[in-house]
């Protein structure tokens, strides 16, 4: 059974799934170099195509994120749609409102759907009784449960985003295989909504640059933060037995856009940060908590936006009553193409669903990566050497304090850079901070980086609570004093790390690399930031790399088994 799962919103993304394992996940922003980009995913459909040699009729079924998905934006787009937001009566208000009455939005459907259509068939894709409409919040309970893989235990499965098919979050009990909804929350009442809209309102990119938010958020002062969480925390009110909760200062987040501002005028931008952070982590604290109560579960499985805010997922973590935390790997709307596959195949082959890595994407030979270096036209000069060993080279280099581009195996999935399309740099000092941003990265001052750490290491630098083990730096924990061995991807203010730990199973490849760099420092981790230029998603191929050299200071790329080293 061939199943093509499809996203055609913000962040696209298809997964090709055979028999209940899964053989490619590839983003829209790769091939296209845009990112997060939001259109219908022609590129990655014609990429998947050619890797795998199939051709759309040998497709058994295709499943579609959602009944109804947003018209395309680019960053520009989502900008004047939050514009928008600020005028009174806007169109695109009033049509929200309609859209609630069931005939309306019967029509919006229907519409929305026949567009999706035609896009299908541009793809190749003519037979619609292939093609079956999943509502957005069951794929993405559907990527935390069976991405969790515990199908022996009852578990608590919770879903949080801005929104998708009118609804921001939902709560939902996992067990024997099957997903069983007890309570959501439409999406007038989003709480991610309201931290995108405030991104906006700090002179950020809505969708996009939420992290930022995160990342100034430790350097507020805590009782000017928390006073402003209580303000915020006024304007929603928990409904119930606690597992759904409404926005209480208008019909919703958009429309209350010009409460929002007036609210955030002349107030400290830290402080905002701040307690707009400590009101989302409490706030999610809060439901998960009553969610536990009203099921006596304690194993959680989680899925959706707000999850990827590291710092609230920490809190989640420590909290008490969880026994068990499982967060999906770059868990926003990108994911839900896997969440799709895995609900449409889950009857026939559960026992197929592993989650072992998410190395899910494209790869290059030895041979592709020389023909691409022979013939890309280079500014500067470069010389390319082959060795045998590239992770011992690498660990040279990186022993030496250089800096080093890693592009090495299949592409990983997701937001974060997990070793294979990376920059790594001795962690040891804190300088290689201010190297690497002016070298490259060009982020924002306050942003932490991460750090890869060695499975043997871990427990030297990380204090960990025995829930879940960081695969995919969807987490972020507490550290030893140890750490400052690691200091360059420790968070200078709080202390904390947003680890990736590497291990054998995970990636053979990396964990020899940073073995060998251990083996020759003494320290069990590299510093890891994604391998791009600052606004563009991680490079996809060879010469996207070779780009990233040109109109960068970066003087060494360790890609498969070539070093390209810049020379002048």
């Amino acid at each position: 059974m061939l199943t093509l799962g499809i996203h055609d919103g913000h962040n696209a993304s298809i997964c090709l799934m055979r028999d209940g394992k899964i053989e490619y996940v590839i983003q829209e922003e790769r091939p296209t170099a845009e990112k997060n980009r939001h259109d219908f995913p022609f590129a990655a459909i014609k990429l998947m195509f050619e890797k795998t040699g199939l051709k759309p009729s040998d497709i058994n079924e295709i499943g579609m994120n959602g009944h109804t998905i947003g018209k395309p934006r680019d960053r520009k787009g989502i900008l004047d749609q939050y514009r928008g937001f600020m005028k009174p009566a806007t169109l695109l208000s009033i049509k929200k409102n309609l859209q609630q009455i069931p005939f309306i939005y019967n029509q919006y459907v229907a519409k929305n759907q026949a567009m999706r259509f035609g896009n299908l068939a541009k793809a190749g894709f003519t037979d619609k009784s292939k093609v079956k409409f999943v509502e957005h919040h069951l794929t993405h309970a559907s990527s935390a449960y069976y991405g969790n893989g515990n199908f022996t235990d009852d578990v608590l499965v919770l879903t949080n985003d801005g929104s998708g098919d009118g609804l921001c979050a939902t709560v939902s009990i996992g067990s024997k295989g099957e997903l069983k909804r007890i309570a959501e929350v439409k999406e007038n009442h989003s709480v991610a909504s309201l931290y995108a809209f405030y991104t906006f309102l700090n002179g950020m990119v809505p969708l996009e640059h939420e992290y930022k938010m995160m990342g100034m958020a430790p350097y507020a002062g805590k009782s000017g933060s928390k006073k402003i969480a209580d303000e915020f925390r006024a304007m929603f009110r928990f409904t119930g037995d606690g597992t759904t909760w409404e926005f209480t200062k208008g019909k919703s987040i958009s429309d209350a856009a010009n409460f929002l501002y007036e609210f955030m005028f002349l107030k400290r931008f830290d402080y905002l940060m701040g307690g707009l952070q400590m009101f989302t982590e409490d706030f999610l604290v809060d439901w998960i908590r009553a969610c536990i109560k009203k099921t006596g579960i304690k194993k959680i499985a989680l899925a959706g936006g707000i999850f990827m805010n590291v710092k609230a997922n920490k809190r989640i973590m420590e909290m008490p009553e969880v026994e068990e935390i499982f967060i999906f790997p770059s868990c926003g709307d990108e994911s839900n193409p896997i969440g799709l596959c895995w609900h449409l195949q889950h009857q026939q082959y559960l026992k197929n669903f592993e989650l072992t890595n998410i190395y899910w994407g494209i790869e290059y030979s030895n041979e592709q990566v020389k023909a691409s270096f022979d013939k890309y036209q280079f500014k500067q000069q470069y010389k390319i050497t082959y060795y045998d060993d590239i992770e011992q080279k690498a660990a040279e280099l990186l022993n030496a304090n250089n800096v080093v581009g890693r592009f090495r195996g299949r592409e990983e999935f997701g937001a974060r850079s997990l070793g294979n399309r990376a920059l790594v740099a001795n962690p040891a000092t804190s300088e290689v901070i201010k190297e690497i941003n002016e070298m490259i990265k060009s982020r924002d001052f306050w942003m932490p980086f991460a750090c890869s750490v060695l499975d043997e290491y871990y427990d030297k630098y990380v204090i960990d609570y025995g829930k879940n083990k960081p695969y995919y730096m969807i987490l972020t924990y507490d550290t030893k004093p140890a750490a400052q061995e690691i200091k360059a991807g420790v968070h200078p203010y709080d202390g904390t790390v947003r680890p990736q730990l590497v291990t054998t199973k995970h990636n053979a490849r990396y964990h020899d690399m940073i073995k060998k760099f251990s083996q020759l420092s003494g320290i069990g981790g590299v510093l890891n930031t994604s391998l791009n230029l600052h606004g563009l998603p991680l490079v996809h191929s060879p010469e996207d790399a070779f780009y990233l050299m040109e109109n960068s200071s970066l003087k060494y790329l360790a890609i498969e088994n070539y070093l390209v080293e810049k020379t002048a």
